[in-house]
Order: structure tokens, then sequence, then C-alpha cells
């Protein structure tokens, strides 16, 4: 099994937990509450999921936030139909900001990781 192909499975796998997540209904008292921490939930599995797909499909930065974006807002339109949840523009804000903090860290660490080997190599 390839690295690519595990990379897939676990994108697959992650995406469909997260569905399930994100339009299950859940009791208001199941879950200890504080302010926004549902936009927490949205940017850390968002987050998590860029981090899949990053490993799944090695596409271009701007079309994976895009992609995963266009998921949030598709969980967001479904999550409005349903008469036990609702739909939250906020949501699809920190759903974006998850991706888009992924894929700004990778590139920081790809950035340095980078700068690291070029200086062993003059050393």
């Amino acid at each position: 099994m390839s690295k690519r192909w595990f990379a897939r499975l676990l994108f697959v796998l992650v995406l469909i937990g997260l569905s399930v997540a994100f339009l299950a209904q859940i009791q208001a008292n199941a879950v200890p509450r504080f302010e926004h921490l549902d936009k927490v939930v949205h940017f850390v599995a968002f987050f998590i999921l860029a981090w899949t797909f990053h490993r799944a499909f090695p596409i271009p930065w701007w079309l994976a936030v895009l992609i995963l974006t266009g998921y949030g807002l598709a969980i967001e339109y479904i999550q409005g139909l349903m008469p036990y949840r609702s739909s939250s523009g906020w949501d699809l804000v920190a759903d974006a900001a998850g991706a888009a903090t992924y894929y700004k860290w990778a590139l920081w660490r790809h950035h340095r990781n980078k700068a690291k080997r070029k200086s062993e190599a003059t050393d």
C-alpha cells in the first residue's frame, strides 16, 4: 500500500466522520458548553481535514482551501434544511479559517525546513 493511498483512505475516513458529526442530532445538554465552542470545533475539524487532504491530494493551497470551504458550505446548507440543526455563516468562517490556517502553517514549515537544509548544506 502506497503512502498516497493510505493518505487518501485516512482523508475519506476523516471526511465521513466529520460529516456524521456535523449532521448528527445532538442534545443540547449532552455536551459541556462554553460560548462559541462550536466555532472552535469547526476550526479544529477543518484544520485536521486540511492536513489529511494535503497529504492525499497535493494540489495548490488556494484550490484546496476553496474545495474545503465548499464542503463547509455544503454542510451548512444541509444543516439549514434539518429541523434539529441550524446553519451559521460564522461556522463557515471557522471552517475556512481552520483550512487556511493549516495551509499557512504547512507553508511556513516548508520554508523553515528548506532554509534549514540550505544552511546545513553550506556548513
